[in-house]
């Protein structure tokens, strides 16, 4: 017989449930820590002295991340927007939010060192990498390219 969630979890953690209620008073604050924890931090944006190569490579990161059990879970995540509203809220304040910054990030830097005109430079430029992913995450259950995503950018 399957044991509910936090009893397996528990188990699984080689801990108590009270451990768990402790540290996470509600499943939602427990999927937020989760998330927060299995997705790449904000702050280890890529720089590799190429905003080139910094955006590919965030978006490779990002494409692997969505290939792995993590982007499953944030893909069933979203489909629950409707049924969950306070989860998904939760989830978009504190693990979504601190990580859409990373676009923007990684084109300052590239206007810092002169590949990027800061006059062509918007919030809706930096916005599109990520909308790319999350269409196709939305639209589509195919693994994302991890390679190639992009052949417009090879060398």
């Amino acid at each position: 017989m399957r044991q509910p969630g936090r009893v397996r979890l528990a188990a699984d953690a080689r801990t108590g449930k009270a451990a768990l209620y402790r540290r996470w008073p509600s499943k939602a604050e427990l999927v937020v820590d989760t998330l927060d924890h299995a997705l790449p931090a904000p702050e280890d944006a890529p720089d590799t002295g190429s905003v080139r190569d910094d955006l590919v490579e965030h978006m490779r990161q990002k494409a692997e991340v969505l290939n792995s059990s993590v982007g499953r879970a944030v893909q069933s995540l979203l489909a629950e927007i409707d049924r969950d509203r306070p989860l998904v809220r939760l989830v978009q304040e504190h693990v979504f939010q601190p990580r859409e910054n990373v676009f923007q990030l990684i084109l300052e830097r590239g206007v810092q060192r002169g590949e990027v005109r800061s006059g062509r430079l918007s919030p809706l430029v930096a916005e599109l990498g990520p909308a790319m992913l999350v269409q196709r995450l939305l639209s589509d259950s195919a693994r994302f390219p991890t390679t190639t995503w992009c052949p417009w950018w090879t060398s």
